[in-house]
């Protein structure tokens, strides 16, 4: 007796057919994009594509397509691609680096050739430089940090009505140091002479091992006293100013009345002698040497005086002491 399973599937070939073309529909349409070959056509290679992509966009755009083929295709790679910021600074970075406790005139003048210092001078200007704020945790190592006031502190009045220790608040019984500050900047030793108000626990830690001196306030008395002693050197300054003025002014006067003087004379000789004619002035000399022979002629000759007595020369010379 013949079994129908063991005879052999008559349907078989057609479900195969239909399932390739199914397959063969699946695989199309899942993968159907505008980069999907279509049947009967070549296959475009790969680098004419890219090429032919490349060209239809922009530069950054074909950039941008270019990175993200690399990090796509080569896992691990993009290390490569961050930047180093190992060199990076921002504000504070710069301005701790070319920060001054005081500028002097040749650190003024270097800082306008570069604006790293240019920003640093900016912010040193900002500063409030009358009285310093103290860092008074390593007093018994002799260690002092010290800076300028900021706004809100100015405001606050932290430093001046506060005492300008960092870590302290207190109001009251506040006074005045003058401190020589002592500071190693850029590699150089200098020292200033800052102003810092403290109460007098923080006074005690400051004067720890040499006694600073205690800046006290003058008074009213000895403000005005001071204060008129300057008014009079004033004075007297002026007044001596304007007593060697007068006797320069005189000077100069009575110099320039000498000359005009002499001038004058000389002028009005030569005026004379331009107004007198040459012949007239011959016949004028003429006469006068006329005149002046017949006088020899005419004198009388000089008698010699017998000689004279005792008396005679006693006589004259008493009157030549009396004359």
């Amino acid at each position: 007796m013949r079994r129908v399973f063991d005879e052999p599937n008559a349907f078989l070939p057609e479900l195969k057919r239909r399932k390739k073309k199914e397959d063969g529909a699946g695989s199309s349409t899942g993968s159907s994009s505008r980069f999907s070959i279509p049947a009967g056509s070549k296959a475009i290679p790969p680098d004419q594509r890219i090429k032919r992509c490349s060209h239809a966009v922009d530069a950054y755009t074909r950039h941008k397509m270019m990175i993200n083929n690399y990090v796509a295709y080569y896992k691990g790679s993009t290390k490569k691609l961050q930047r180093d910021t190992s060199n990076d600074k921002n504000d504070f970075d710069i301005i701790r680096e070319n920060h001054r406790f005081l500028w002097s005139e040749n650190e003024l003048s270097e800082a306008e050739q570069s604006w790293e210092a240019r920003l640093a001078k900016r912010y040193y200007d900002k500063l409030f430089k009358e009285y310093c704020i103290v860092d008074l945790s390593r007093y018994v190592k002799n260690v002092y940090a010290m800076r300028w006031r900021v706004e809100p502190e100015l405001f606050s009045g932290k430093g001046q009505f506060e005492c300008g220790n960092k870590h302290c608040q207190t109001r009251d019984g506040l006074s005045s140091w003058e401190v020589n500050f002592a500071y190693n900047e850029h590699g150089v030793k200098k020292n200033a002479l800052v102003k810092v108000r403290l109460c007098p626990d923080c006074s005690a830690k400051l004067n720890f091992h040499s006694q600073k001196r205690l800046v006290k306030k003058k008074l009213k008395a000895e403000v005005k006293k001071e204060v008129d002693d300057d008014n009079d050197a004033r004075a007297d300054e002026k007044r001596r100013k304007k007593e060697e003025k007068r006797r320069r002014r005189r000077r100069e006067e009575e110099q320039e009345s000498s000359s005009s003087s002499s001038s004058s004379s000389d002028s009005e000789t030569e005026e004379a002698e331009k107004k007198v004619p040459e012949e007239e002035k011959r016949k004028i000399d003429e006469a006068a040497s006329r005149e002046q022979a017949s006088e020899i002629w005419s004198k009388k000759t000089a008698v010699l005086d017998a000689e004279k007595t005792v008396n005679d020369e006693f006589d004259e010379f008493i009157d030549d002491l009396l004359l």
